[in-house]
């Protein structure tokens, strides 16, 4: 095996067992067993366990080495973090921070896309919702090109708000509904009221409409966190 791609494998691999909380704050790596485990060099173990260490997964201790890090350290936006909690037991908890996360700034994102974002954005947003629907009236709701259409209509909302500290968030919404469509969560046949949803967002967002913009993208994502 590659060099490079051993390097990957390590990480998922350890990423995964940290994310999911089979090892726990605290836990010593040591980089010897990690060798022996994977099979890996050296050099490739100290890569693997620094990119870790950036991700805030790992931390150094004096006279004791590498630990696992408590959660408050990790970079928990970042979508490979949150991929691998997700694939963990807790998954369920971890769905309801993100999507309290997506509460608080996807209705501030659609408002602002109601009034800044360009024609382009607005009839994509419209498309992208009236596919929503196509594929949810042919009970498709579950299947990877719905995945890939919801999160193109998430991500375009967040650009056309116009505001680059909302656009830089689209990695972790798309995450996020990732994450969902992985776990299973996704329903062959979305409900009703999801795909009528989409459409008001878009609707108000192509008219201009903030105050509804705001309104129903929170009402949205709302009825998201109530699914879980």
């Amino acid at each position: 095996m590659a060099q490079q791609s051993m390097h990957v494998q390590l990480v998922e691999t350890l990423g995964a067992r940290i994310g999911s909380g089979e090892l726990t704050s605290g836990t010593v790596i040591n980089l010897a067993t990690i060798e022996s485990e994977f099979g890996v060099s050296r050099t490739v173990a100290r890569e693997a366990m620094r990119l870790l260490e950036s991700l805030g997964l790992l931390e150094a201790r004096r006279r004791v080495g590498l630990i696992v890090a408590a959660v408050e350290n990790w970079d928990v936006l970042s979508p490979r973090v949150i991929g691998w909690r997700l694939a963990g037991d807790s998954k369920a908890d971890q769905l309801r921070s993100l999507t309290d996360l997506r509460i608080a700034i996807e209705p501030i994102a659609a408002r602002r896309a109601a009034l800044r974002a360009s024609r382009e954005q607005r009839a994509r947003l419209v498309e992208l919702a009236a596919e929503l629907r196509r594929l949810g009236e042919e009970e498709a709701g579950d299947t990877d090109e719905y995945l890939a259409v919801d999160t193109e209509f998430h991500r375009t909302l967040l650009l056309a708000s116009g505001n680059e500290m909302l656009g830089a968030l689209e990695n972790v919404v798309t995450a996020v509904l990732e994450g969902r469509h992985r776990a299973g969560r996704m329903p062959r046949h979305p409900i009703e009221k999801a795909l009528d949803l989409h459409e008001q967002i878009a609707e108000a967002i192509r008219v201009g409409d903030e105050d509804a913009a705001e309104f129903t993208s929170r009402s949205q994502v709302t009825l998201v966190r109530r699914e879980i």
